[in-house]
């Protein structure tokens, strides 16, 4: 009898991922929400769009418990430095949802390589960047993945920043083929925000910032990824720790303060791209709002 070939076989999963990220983007319609400029993987400036999506994909849209109870992992990097993961927030039918929500605005921007909003040195994002906010009172799944991992999060941070009751709305998703990787470093300070009530813009919230990112990792080898691991380093950069990309899974790190964990996407190394959502679990105590974008 003539044994399946493993190749064959890994090459058969990863052309159905594919089409099943690209089924569901067909059907996804992202608008422009802002037009601004932003900056390449080589340090150009472009111009580049913050996007919305009007109607979510159904599995964004279902205000499910998680099937599993949840736990918080810390991972040890030295004094001063904290991160965690927390394995299936997301289902593998929401990661699916988001990963197309990537490639529809992909799609749309002709596959942009320039981040709107940042400023990055030459070389050290090498990735496609989808970037967007949920309908304002519309964000369905922001929510629903608050309230499944609230009672496992940092309380406060800093000098006492106490926890906000929901996460910042800004979506900022790259993929990366292969080849491409994230270098190192840390992420900074942003005020939490969303989409103003108009759909035209986005607001800030005065009082309230970024405290943690949240990394979700949207594919995994069961889907044909490859590499694309996530490296932290301790304080003193003396040792890390590399993470491996499981569908559902959140990893997070501090961020814009001086005990900010520096980190880096490593290379994908196969044919199916990594897709990843970063989004900010905020802090602060909300004075109002003022537009930030228009």
């Amino acid at each position: 009898m003539k044994l399946p070939n493993p190749i064959s076989m890994a090459t058969a999963a990863c052309s159905a991922y594919q089409a099943r990220i690209s089924s569901l983007a067909a059907s996804i319609t992202p608008r422009v929400l802002v037009s601004t400029h932003g900056s390449g993987n080589y340090g150009e400036s472009g111009k580049a769009a913050f996007y919305t999506i009007d109607e979510l994909p159904m599995a964004l849209r279902e205000d499910l418990p998680s099937k599993k109870e949840l736990q918080r992992v810390d991972i040890d990097l030295g004094p001063d430095r904290q991160a965690f993961i927390i394995d299936n927030v997301l289902t593998p039918e929401e990661s699916d949802a988001l990963a197309s929500c990537a490639e529809a605005i992909l799609n749309a921007n002709g596959h942009s390589r320039v981040a709107p909003g940042i400023r990055t040195p030459p070389g050290m994002r090498i990735n496609e960047a989808a970037h967007w906010y949920p309908p304002h009172g519309l964000s369905y799944f922001l929510p629903t993945i608050y309230r499944r991992i609230q009672h496992l999060v940092p309380k406060s941070v800093g000098a006492g920043l106490p926890l906000y009751h929901k996460l910042s709305e800004k979506v900022a998703q790259f993929k990366y083929n292969k080849g491409d990787q994230f270098n190192r470093h840390v992420d900074g300070l942003f005020p939490g925000q969303g989409a103003n009530p108009e759909g035209d813009g986005v607001d800030e919230w005065t009082g309230v910032v970024s405290g943690f990112s949240l990394l979700f990792y949207l594919n995994d080898a069961e889907d044909g990824l490859e590499g694309g691991e996530t490296r932290l380093w301790s304080k003193d950069g003396s040792r890390y720790k590399d993470i491996t990309p499981r569908k559902g899974r959140v990893l997070a790190f501090r961020r814009g303060s001086h005990d900010a964990v520096l980190h880096a996407g490593l290379e994908v190394t196969g044919d199916v791209p990594k897709y990843m959502a970063l989004i900010n679990l905020a802090y602060g105590e909300p004075t109002g709002t003022r537009p930030l974008m228009q």
